[in-house]
């Protein structure tokens, strides 16, 4: 039998779908709970949150903190360069300063996104900025899918788990080998442009929805290219990418987003399924 619940957190919508015999409520607290804690950890918006500490000059001691700054040197490794932590200043000159529905104006401009791995010192536990500030959401939302699944894919003969179109899933819905999924289009009103049975994970970047107007009156967009500062001029408005882990799908996803054909065939190279979407509504995998 399925048992669903839905909240928010991380500033978008989290829906939990779980195969099983009774109301598994404790499951829904749980991962509710996994995704504030992350979220006080992660969060750029909440002044007390360890990443803004970390931002503010402080050492962070946290062994999950350090995982996720692992993660993100390890992503901005194999997507050569194309994810990268250190893009904070550049988002915020932008206009992405505060909570999504909130955003206004912003300046963007051309500016060097420095190296992370000559910014974050990790030792042990021990988390120090260098230089510059970090920005973790997108690698620990797909992160914190996963940490979900592995929370609750051994309790429970399948487990969906989708936080805003980063989702991983575990085992089987009743009747399939596999969960049955779809990605939603990138234009509104369009045919899907995959669906079908499967477990791991698929994450979707898009240009399409959080965007916003600058000061000048152009649009602005929150995936900042690294290699110049400002928000991505790419021939994709989506990007699909699947993998074992939502972590990895996520960070394929921007970074294909972000660098084009290219870093599709990077990704193609590295044993990563990608979709893209041209602007004009047309998709290749």
């Amino acid at each position: 039998m399925q048992f669903s619940e839905s909240f928010r957190a991380m500033d978008t919508d989290i829906d939990v779908v779980i195969e099983a015999l009774a109301p598994p409520i404790d499951a829904f607290v749980s991962l509710k709970l996994l995704f504030e804690q992350q979220e006080q950890r992660f969060s750029r918006f909440r002044p007390n949150s360890e990443l803004c500490r970390l931002n503010r000059g402080e050492a962070i001691t946290d062994s999950l903190f350090a995982k996720g700054c692992h993660l993100a040197l390890e992503a901005h490794e194999f997507t050569g360069g194309l994810y990268n932590p250190m893009v904070l200043p550049a988002l915020e000159e932008a206009g992405y300063r505060t909570t999504f529905r909130d955003v206004r104006g912003g300046t963007p401009r051309t500016q060097r996104v420095p190296d992370p791995g000559e910014c974050i010192d990790i030792t042990g536990d021990r988390v120090r900025l260098t230089a510059g500030a970090v920005d973790l959401g997108g690698i620990v939302k797909g992160w914190t899918v996963d940490l979900g699944i592995e929370l609750l894919g051994g309790r429970f003969t399948g487990v969906f788990l989708n936080a805003g179109g980063d989702l991983r899933c575990s085992g089987s819905e009743e009747g399939l080998e596999g969960w049955f999924v779809t990605i939603e289009a990138g234009s509104p009103g369009g045919p899907p442009p995959w669906e079908g049975v499967m477990r791991g994970a698929v994450a979707t970047s898009t240009t399409r929805k959080r965007r916003w107007q600058t000061d000048s009156g152009a649009f602005a967009h929150h995936l900042i290219d690294p290699r110049s500062g400002l928000p991505a001029d790419s021939p994709f408005e989506q990007v699909t990418a699947w993998a074992a882990e939502t972590w990895r799908a996520e960070c394929w996803a921007k970074a294909v987003l972000i660098g084009g054909p290219p870093a599709g065939e990077l990704a193609a190279s590295s044993g990563v399924r990608v979709m893209t979407c041209d602007h004009d509504g047309s998709w290749n995998s």
